[in-house]
């Protein structure tokens, strides 16, 4: 049997260089929500010039004319808007860092939230594409450009199944936390099915051109829009509070100076086993 030589444990103040690491790496990932909602409504909605929409009962040249203004300055908001979507992905992954804290054994829920987060994460990159398609050639044939727009408010706004499943993996995990002092408070969970439910109304874009119902109206829109851009915010604050929470628990846990932590300082008492 070859037995290799484990490595060196541990001392306290290594150890809590890897909980201040861990803590910032963690703060970084919560403010990239923030950063994600700046890059998105600033720069595809208010620079890309795509927020006021673009009216799902427009003709074909209106369309076109819209997509003929400001070309290049509209690029230039949707690519900071595909730069802000990327950013969602650190920020999933924090909330699942500290999600896992509540589920004491396998995090299924944490999985499923980040999991859901990266389909999140595709299908609002694919419409900024679909719309860099439209404004690259906006002489072309008003009722391709048309298409082109059409297919990109439609995937951008429709899928929110993705979204219900972060929401409701989030909540479980909220409910089912039994600590004394929960990751994340249970008025979040409440909060977090209310908006999956507000969300919904998203799906009858597909059978309104205009009106409250339609992609630019106050319910296949504006509300959806402001309860899932209002989310990243809220628990940015939350992942914060939460993380620096764990930072706080594991400094109480950290060893005196000059003794071992971590699975290393338990490496002696299976090497004896073997003899």
């Amino acid at each position: 049997m070859t037995w290799t030589a484990p490595a060196p444990p541990l001392d306290r103040d290594a150890y809590l260089r890897d909980v201040v690491l861990k803590h910032r790496v963690q703060q970084v990932g919560a403010w990239c929500g923030i950063g994600f909602v700046v890059l998105l409504f600033g720069g595809w909605g208010l620079l890309g010039n795509f927020i006021p929409m673009v009216p799902p009962s427009g003709t074909p040249e209106e369309v076109a004319r819209i997509y003929s203004h400001h070309a290049d300055l509209r690029r230039v908001g949707l690519l900071l808007g595909m730069v802000g979507i990327f950013l969602t992905i650190p920020f999933y992954f924090a909330i699942s860092m500290q999600m896992r804290r509540s589920e004491p054994r396998t995090p299924v829920l944490a999985m499923l939230q980040f999991a859901s987060g990266i389909l999140v994460t595709v299908v609002l990159m694919i419409p900024m594409l679909l719309f860099l398609g439209g404004s690259f050639r906006p002489e072309r044939t008003p009722e391709l450009t048309q298409l082109v727009n059409e297919l990109s408010y439609l995937m951008l706004i429709l899928p929110w199944p993705p979204i219900i499943g972060q929401l409701v993996a989030l909540s479980v995990a909220t409910f089912a936390d039994r600590r004394p002092r929960p990751v994340f408070p249970r008025w979040s969970a409440y909060m977090n099915l209310w908006i999956a439910v507000l969300l919904t109304p998203a799906s009858l874009i597909v059978f309104f051109e205009s009106g409250p119902f339609a992609w630019n109206g106050l319910l296949g829109f504006w509300i959806p829009a402001a309860v899932f851009g209002s989310w990243y915010p809220v628990m940015t604050w939350l992942v914060l509070r939460a993380a620096r929470e764990e930072a706080e628990e594991a400094r109480l846990l950290a060893p005196p100076a000059g003794e071992p932590v971590g699975d290393a300082a338990r490496v002696p008492v299976a090497a004896g086993a073997l003899r």
